[in-house]
């Protein structure tokens, strides 16, 4: 097996990678994301995300869904899987939404992917009411985001709500699909898989 990031034979001169030979990862490129498993509250609801988003966390991140590399879907969650379902059991998965045009782009809904095999029900309820690529705005601009997530027709939600998102950034898309579900739950709990360092 190869590594998906940096193509290299998995099991060359590495005893990690001979014991976790799942990894989509080699134990070099693993090594490069920083793992630091975090908890803290949002507007009162508890977040939690895994990894620090980082240059190497970026890259791959960049590979998979701008450049449509729908092969490293199980990177991201690879051993947290079943602490995901553990911990959230009886959670439905509500995806943050990416803009209609990006997902078009794309050919596939990358969180939807990423999170296919956590076992857990999932929720494609929510919506982004305009195309606006988050990357390019500013900390203001993107604070103004909160207005434009909305909430799908038909969509009954159910009372226990695990919002989950590639990564916390400013928090604006998060405020946004909060406004849409919080009233509507009973309960909502926040997964991310990484998070931005100023969080700290």
């Amino acid at each position: 097996m190869r590594c998906l990031m940096c193509d290299k034979e998995k099991w060359v001169g590495s005893l990690v990678d001979i014991m976790m030979p799942d990894d989509p990862l080699c134990e070099e490129c693993r090594k490069k994301w920083e793992k630091k498993r975090f908890q803290f509250l949002y507007d009162g609801i508890p977040i939690e995300s895994t990894y620090v988003y980082n240059e190497a966390f970026s890259k791959c991140l960049i590979q998979y869904k701008e450049y449509k590399d729908e092969a490293l879907k199980d990177v991201f969650l690879f051993g947290e899987k079943l602490h995901i379902f553990r911990k959230y059991y009886g959670y439905t998965v509500v995806l943050l939404p990416s803009s209609q045009q990006k997902e078009k782009d794309r050919g596939f809904n990358h969180l939807k992917e990423m999170f296919r095999n956590v076992k857990l029900p999932m929720l494609d309820a929510l919506y982004k009411l305009e195309n606006v690529d988050q990357k390019e705005l500013s900390i203001m601009e993107r604070e103004k985001m909160k207005g434009l997530i909305g909430l799908k027709e038909g969509i009954d939600l159910p009372k226990k709500v695990l919002l989950v998102d590639d990564t916390i950034t400013t928090g604006a898309t998060l405020s946004g699909a909060l406004r849409c579900i919080q009233k509507k739950c009973k309960k909502i709990r926040i997964y991310t898989v990484s998070y931005n360092r100023r969080w700290l």
